[in-house]
């Protein structure tokens, strides 16, 4: 990549952490809630991605003190549980904790996870009206919270859920789905709202839903040196690549140009870097002055989205534009 196009990413990830950093106090506590973990989770890894190490030891260690129970889990049961999002921000906690060198936290967060896990089809389990259900993007984050924290057990066992996955889709040339039921089939009827349910191939689609399964299982491949998750993980940023259009202009494709550099390093392919450049060219287009992204172009956020959703978002934006910044493609 071009000096002056590094730079100008730089300059919108440099954007992106300021607005981040702008609503974190000085204790490392969000200045919307304190005691609300969603507002945190992610905040410790982009901090330190970006180069901000100091304010992200501050947000985990406001985590650490006042929002953890001391077997993991959230001191404020509403967070934790089958129904609640306790898998996709503990696996974001593990992996935060493992990048600042808390390695007892990140193992402390990642066993609280496993005890959601399923012994035999290997997938994180949450509850939803349709029944239990395992779901990539569940299970896929703590999946990768555990291959981070060192416990490669239950990631492989989360990783042959993956490949089972890809295994029994029903038709793999048209959409792809996203979760398996109790009884080990896909989840083909799903009513969940739209691009949450499958990945349609031909129409508009959420590539962030495959972001965390091509990550962890890339650092999966690199704890293990076992190349079969290095596969699995180009299988997975494959199904995004198959879209009949241009996946990257998705307003959900955000970490994804950060998930497929990953794997890159591990199995270099231009296919890759093109894809998060052009990811990184739609974070470019979606900036606003202030450094966040307009969520107006989300189905029902004309009118504007709330900001903690913003806020969230934006820090998946932010570690496309800090790889790109930083030279990765």
């Amino acid at each position: 990549m071009k000096t002056d196009k590094a730079n100008e990413f730089r300059q919108a990830a440099d954007r992106a952490l300021d607005f981040l950093a702008a609503h974190v106090d000085d204790d490392g506590r969000s200045r919307i809630d304190p005691n609300d973990p969603g507002l945190h989770f992610k905040l410790p890894y982009v901090f330190a991605y970006g180069d901000r190490r100091a304010l992200a030891l501050k947000v985990l260690d406001h985590i650490e003190r006042h929002l953890l129970a001391a077997d993991g889990s959230f001191q404020d049961d509403r967070f934790n549980g089958p129904a609640s999002a306790f898998l996709y921000q503990a696996g974001w906690l593990a992996w935060s904790s493992a990048a600042l060198g808390r390695f007892d936290l990140a193992r402390q967060v990642a066993r609280r996870a496993i005890q959601e896990q399923d012994p035999e089809l290997g997938g994180f389990w949450n509850e939803t009206h349709q029944g239990r259900e395992q779901g990539v993007l569940n299970s896929s984050s703590a999946a990768a919270g555990c291959a981070a924290a060192g416990e490669l057990e239950a990631a492989e066992l989360a990783a042959g859920f993956m490949e089972r996955l890809i295994e029994l889709q029903p038709e793999p040339d048209r959409r792809f789905h996203f979760g398996l039921y109790a009884n080990g089939e896909v989840i083909t009827d799903s009513d969940a709202e739209t691009g949450r349910n499958y990945f349609d191939l031909d129409g508009p689609c959420r590539p962030a839903m495959f972001a965390t399964a091509i990550a962890g299982l890339t650092w999966l491949g690199r704890q293990t040196g076992d190349d079969r998750h290095f596969d699995l993980a180009r299988a997975y940023a494959d199904v995004i690549l198959s879209h009949s259009g241009r996946p990257w202009d998705s307003p959900f494709a955000s970490k994804t140009g950060w998930a497929v550099l990953q794997l890159n390093v591990n199995r270099p392919d231009p296919a890759l870097t093109d894809y998060a450049v052009s990811v990184g060219q739609r974070f470019l287009q979606l900036q606003q002055s202030d450094g966040s992204v307009d969520l107006t172009v989300w189905p029902g956020m004309e009118a504007g989205a709330p900001l903690p959703l913003r806020l969230g978002n934006l820090c998946d934006w932010s570690l496309t534009a800090v790889d790109l910044a930083n030279g990765a493609a």
